[in-house]
């Protein structure tokens, strides 16, 4: 590769890597103790207010950009169900911009590292793809969360219960020093009741939205026990023992299943890996895979032999309880 070729990929490929970061970043967010730092530094008697990041105002406007456009608008709207589930502080404009972007960044990259029309390709295909796929894993991340820390939730609100407090009540005590998954669920259920509504519709909606059946169960006992009456402390506390059970099942299942899985992602990423390094230690070596007919063929193949063996792999280690 010329000088020249290295002196515009270097720059692109270091801002790809820092908006990855950017998305990975808004995507996972920052541990519950930076949050709680972040929230006494702006709330502190004498603190002076700071302004928001440069990487924020920037995120706003091209999100701004981008709301200009209906079609633009109507466009990143379809990605606002899996913000909403993936708990991603991110308008869809904003996240629409920044994928576009990694794609264009991506694209350049690919066409100086790679045949121009293969790297156009591949890099708007992997800038564009890759973000979603993060978000993917992390509403995945937080689904799972949710699903082991539901129990503990249910015992606090069961033992508030006991105590004498109404469900609204124990649900409210047990969320209030919480910042997981279940308690952002939970929170956002009683905020919806005070508006309108009542407290059941606004759990079976919560549980629609991160996907959890456990808490579709937990709706259907208390629409039964409203229905039929009987003690509402002996309802979830069977609920609470069943979930309990299940998560100690699922948790065991994985550890069981974590070396199948561990061999699929090792196999799965030695093949790319090898051909990256490859790439950038001896480019003409494996260059005529990119650039002949039969190599691209041979590609087609490979990725098509890759992908099988993957959702394969995947289905083979994939175990539902």
């Amino acid at each position: 590769m010329t000088a020249a070729r290295w002196a515009v990929a270097l720059p692109a490929a270091l801002t790809t890597f820092l908006l990855l970061t950017v998305v990975i970043e808004r995507i996972f967010g920052r541990t519950p103790m930076q949050r709680r730092l972040t929230t006494l530094k702006q709330y502190t008697v004498g603190e002076r207010q700071v302004a928001p990041p440069m990487v924020r105002r920037w995120q706003k406007a091209l999100g701004d950009f981008v709301e200009q456009s209906p079609g633009l608008t109507s466009l990143a709207a379809r990605a606002s169900p899996k913000l909403d589930r993936a708990a991603v502080q991110m308008r869809p404009s904003e996240w629409l911009a920044v994928r576009a972007l990694i794609a264009v960044l991506a694209a350049l990259v690919g066409m100086l590292l790679l045949p121009p029309a293969l790297g156009l390709l591949a890099g708007l295909i992997l800038g564009f793809v890759l973000p979603g796929m993060l978000l993917g894993a992390q509403i995945n991340r937080r689904r799972k969360r949710f699903a082991d820390e539901l129990p503990t939730m249910l015992q606090l609100v069961l033992s508030a219960l006991r105590s004498g407090f109404t469900l609204q009540q124990s649900v409210e005590a047990a969320v209030r020093d919480d910042e997981g998954p279940v308690a952002e669920e939970f929170s956002r259920a009683l905020s919806e009741t005070r508006i309108s509504g009542e407290f059941e519709d606004a759990l079976a909606r919560a549980g629609e939205r991160v996907e959890s059946s456990e808490l579709t169960w937990l709706v259907m006992a208390l629409r039964l026990q409203r229905e039929t009456g009987g003690s509402l402390a002996e309802v979830m506390q069977t609920t609470a023992e069943t979930m309990r059970e299940r998560a100690y099942l699922r948790r065991h299942v994985r550890s069981l299943s974590a070396e199948g899985r561990m061999s699929a992602y090792v196999l799965v990423a030695l093949p790319i890996f090898t051909t990256g390094m490859l790439l950038v230690v001896q480019p003409t070596y494996i260059t005529p895979l990119f650039s002949s007919f039969a190599g691209i063929g041979l590609l087609s193949v490979a990725f098509l032999m890759l992908a099988g063996g993957a959702l394969w792999l995947r289905a083979v280690t994939k175990i539902e309880v």
